[in-house]
């Protein structure tokens, strides 16, 4: 993939971490896709802020270079 591709593709990611007060069966992430964003959910007390900043970038990066990518093809779930 050229640079402008590459460069493309940054700008459209669209990755996501936010922290809940809980999640099911004592879970401390999980993943929460849905179309067109990538959605991480946190357990409260289970990751510090700056901890999820830092994962957050790199997601992106991972996201924003086509190393993940989503293919939908029935309709939209939403987090």
């Amino acid at each position: 993939m050229g640079d402008a591709a590459k460069s493309a593709n940054q700008s459209k990611a669209q990755v996501d971490m936010r922290f809940v007060p809980q999640l099911p069966g004592g879970r401390k992430v999980f993943p929460a896709e849905r179309e067109g964003r990538f959605v991480w959910l946190v357990s409260e007390g289970a990751m510090t802020p700056e901890c999820l900043t830092e994962m957050r970038d790199y997601l992106t990066h991972i996201v924003g270079n086509g190393m993940w990518t989503q293919n939908w093809s029935g309709p939209s779930r939403s987090v």
